[in-house]
């Protein structure tokens, strides 16, 4: 039995209504991170919380102006302006994913979040706040992965999941429709 035109349509509003909730917390957990790691460690310098960890992990301070792992740098204003794009593009189209797979949603929560978060680093400061650093031995060198920070994260994370789950569709046989 097919739902009314008017309860389908409840039935998708409600199924997408706590993503907003997931983007509003992941963009308050970035905020806080990062306006905590403004205050407290000064622009260009960090330190090991756990002294033991100090090779391998480091809270800094750091302005990125550039995308992830460092690329374009110097391109603050059109990096803001794909965010912005893709954030409308997003949420323009986000009624066409399969409703019944909340990984999906889960996903879009995520990278939508982080784009937010980076967006307001960059509207707010011109540059976006990086802050945990990782490194590693290989050889006789010593490895460091670009700083990022929580919206970095939900971005990956987010892009890696919903990649995961479209692809798992179309090998089902799924159909992405409203």
């Amino acid at each position: 039995m097919s739902l009314p035109p008017q309860a389908n349509r409840v039935r998708r509003i409600l199924g997408w209504a706590w993503v907003p909730g997931l983007m509003l917390a992941l963009v308050a957990a970035d905020q806080l991170s990062k306006a905590w790691v403004e205050r407290t460690i000064p622009l260009g310098s960090g330190y090991a919380p756990i002294p033991a960890l100090g090779p391998y992990f480091m809270l800094v301070h750091w302005g990125n102006t550039g995308a992830a792992f460092g690329l374009l740098q110097g391109f603050g204003g059109l990096l803001a302006m794909l965010a912005l794009i893709v954030i409308i593009v997003v949420l323009t189209l986000m009624h066409q994913l399969p409703l019944e797979h909340w990984g999906v949603r889960f996903s879009i929560g995520l990278v939508l979040g982080g784009a937010l978060g980076n967006l307001i680093d960059r509207m707010r400061l011109g540059h976006v706040t990086d802050f945990l650093l990782f490194q590693a031995p290989i050889g006789d060198r010593m490895y460091q992965w670009p700083a990022f920070n929580v919206a970095d994260s939900s971005i990956v994370v987010g892009v890696i999941l919903l990649g995961l789950l479209l692809l798992r569709l179309e090998h089902a046989g799924a159909t992405v429709e409203a």
